[in-house]
């Protein structure tokens, strides 16, 4: 079937690996992948119109499509990104300032539908779009690569329709999402993971904890206390992660419950809840003896048929299992080399399992009490850009640009409606409003503008990037900035 590009021997164990950057965004991730950036097309989403079980999600982020915004070629014009309605004013300051030139991607003016096909799919709506294109425009993506970071059947119909391929199988993909995915995988390989089972279903559930207690008795924790995480194969931002302290007798009920009432929002089937859906139990790292976490680590790479390229590495904030923010400063720069040195077994062994494409790789950090040794455990693979990733590639923007190191941080704020939305945006940011070169590269950059659906109270979701020459700047910048609004909210 068209639609798949071929990958080449996949029993090499030799895997060139190079460091790269995300400067030119999707002009570099093209030219890691080893494919013409002219003929190439990105699309995002991590909304997918098929029933496979490992693709549930709790909520659909709506406007995660303009992400892309922030990952485009801002110097080339190739290759093409792939971007439902983003508010204008924010599309005009994007495109103003150099970010995201309206060239580099094809605009699809639809709001995102909560209730109706295609939802929030980008192929979904990609693939109705194309039918509109002339001549002239089919031509010129004819023979295209299609990068979609969700590959679904809407995708296969787009590379058929513009006599072009997909990035790799559709069926392929899905597990690379996958933490169970990712734990199984660690047997063959050897790559570092906490501690834990992976299991199919409630009706494994109280054979996975006796199995870890007695993994966890054998390897000397403390099984009174220890926290231990049980989760879901895929999730988005942690939801659905839940945590319990010590083996006691509402551990099994507490965790039993959890499972249950969170496959019943996913709408998941009795039958595949007690023995289908893919789930783990894992050791929180602060459990392990003597060891204390000192980093989480999105460490960001390519993988293509012929190397792996690291293009760098984003801290990350969470609470309770959950993604707040992403910083990248001193400290993510100085623990990188320990985050990378633990991705790359995983990120080898799946380049060899045949996954081609963009990757980020969470990697716990942990420091021993007793060596100083720094060791790091992977925990989640996302096969798709992730939050960090914008923020990683306009800080390598910027770095290029305005030829400083900077530091950089993004985080998410709920703000008052209004008439004049971005109006209102860059009264928050003030003078500290990005600009490109008159700002010498440094400010805030609004990167996600929901105007389409509200918060509770009639917010509206807003999610920026803050880049200065280092991170006190950004926080003091960011604070005032999220001063303006705690105020406007109140007034």
């Amino acid at each position: 079937m068209r639609g798949t590009l071929k990958n080449t021997d996949l029993r090499k164990k030799n895997i060139l690996v190079n460091r790269g950057t995300l400067s030119e965004g999707l002009k570099n991730i093209a030219d890691y992948l080893g494919l013409n950036p002219e003929k190439s097309v990105f699309l995002h989403s991590t909304v997918v119109n098929d029933d496979n079980l490992g693709r549930r999600l709790f909520y659909k982020p709506s406007f995660a499509h303009s992400q892309i915004l922030s990952i485009l070629p801002r110097e080339s014009t190739t290759p093409k990104g792939v971007c439902l309605y983003v508010n204008k004013d924010l599309r005009d300051y994007l495109s103003e300032v150099g970010l995201a030139p309206k060239e580099n991607y094809f605009y699809i003016d639809k709001y995102p539908s909560k209730n109706t096909y295609p939802y929030f799919s980008v192929s979904g709506y990609f693939k109705e779009y194309l039918k509109n294109f002339d001549i002239d425009e089919l031509e010129s993506i004819s023979g295209s690569t299609v990068v979609s970071s969700f590959i679904s059947r809407d995708d296969e119909i787009i590379a058929n329709f513009i006599k072009g391929s997909l990035i790799m199988n559709v069926k392929d993909q899905v597990k690379f999402n996958s933490k169970y995915y990712l734990r199984q995988l660690s047997e063959k390989y050897d790559y570092p993971i906490p501690r834990g089972v992976a299991f199919e279903g409630l009706n494994s559930l109280e054979d996975a904890f006796t199995s870890l207690k007695e993994l966890m008795i054998l390897k000397g924790y403390n099984i009174d206390n220890a926290k231990v995480w049980c989760k879901f194969q895929s999730q988005t931002s942690g939801k659905g992660s839940y945590l319990f302290e010590g083996f006691n007798k509402d551990a099994l009920s507490n965790t039993r419950s959890h499972i249950f009432e969170f496959c019943q929002k996913l709408y998941i089937s009795e039958d595949e809840i007690l023995n289908k859906v893919p789930l783990i139990l894992e050791v929180d790292v602060n459990s392990i003896p003597d060891e204390i976490q000192i980093g989480n680590i999105g460490v960001e790479a390519v993988v293509g048929s012929d190397s792996i390229t690291l293009v760098g590495c984003v801290s990350q904030d969470s609470k309770a299992g959950r993604y707040i923010g992403s910083i990248i400063n001193t400290e993510t720069k100085e623990l990188s080399k320990y985050a990378e040195e633990a991705a790359l077994p995983f990120l080898k062994a799946i380049q060899i399992e045949g996954y081609r494409g963009f990757m980020t790789i969470d990697v716990l950090l942990t420091k021993s009490d007793t060596t100083g040794k720094i060791s790091g455990y992977n925990i989640d693979p996302n096969a798709r850009f992730t939050a960090g990733t914008p923020l990683l590639s306009l800080l390598q923007y910027s770095e290029k640009m305005s030829e400083k190191e900077l530091f950089g941080l993004s985080y998410s704020n709920a703000i008052k409606d209004s008439d004049n939305l971005f109006d209102r945006v860059k009264y928050y940011c003030g003078d500290d409003l990005y600009l490109g070169k008159d700002s010498n590269y440094q400010g805030i950059i609004p990167i996600i503008l929901n105007d389409v659906n509200f918060f509770e109270n009639k917010k509206r979701y807003l999610r920026t990037v803050v880049i200065k020459e280092s991170i006190s700047q950004c926080k003091e910048v960011y604070m005032n900035f999220k001063e303006k609004i705690i105020k406007d909210l109140n007034s």
